[in-house]
């Protein structure tokens, strides 16, 4: 793999229906409310729909990040996939769905690149990894005790 992209994932089971679970995610206006790492949400689509984009501040190292992405791909109760470009690095981050026997599996993966930076190298994937694992947690909590 080259020195300027890679590739993160991480995962979950969550025991509730896929379409409880993609109801959380496609309601972004409220991911402040149940997400630790989401601070605020500035834009939400009115549709969930590719061309479609989304505005919001992650907690990064203490400090809230704003985020802007378009919506690449949707699969509803399936999958959503975003893209945003910042600084040079364009991360793709796609979220799909998979029912299992004991509710859904969430699979969160990350691709980021850079035409310049050796983002390999240098790019803090732990903090990255982290607020991703963070996010899924809070998923689940959110999810399951809603659940019905």
């Amino acid at each position: 793999m080259p020195l300027n992209q890679f590739t993160m994932s991480s995962a979950i089971v969550i025991a509730a229906s896929p379409a409880h679970v993609w109801e959380l995610i496609t309601d972004a206006a409220r991911w402040p409310v149940w997400c630790d790492i989401c601070t605020q949400v500035d834009s939400v689509p009115e549709a969930w729909s590719p061309g479609n984009e989304l505005a919001f501040k992650l907690r990064m190292a203490g400090v809230a990040v704003p985020f802007h992405v378009a919506l690449s791909d949707i699969l509803p109760e399936r999958q959503v996939e975003w893209e945003s470009t910042k600084l040079t690095i364009t991360a793709t981050r796609q979220i799909s769905l998979q029912p299992t026997s004991d509710g859904v599996e969430v699979i969160d993966s990350k691709t980021f690149s850079s035409w310049l930076l050796p983002i390999r190298i240098a790019y803090p994937r732990f903090l990255i990894r982290n607020m991703t694992e963070s996010w899924l947690a809070d998923l689940k909590r959110e999810a399951e005790r809603n659940h019905t």
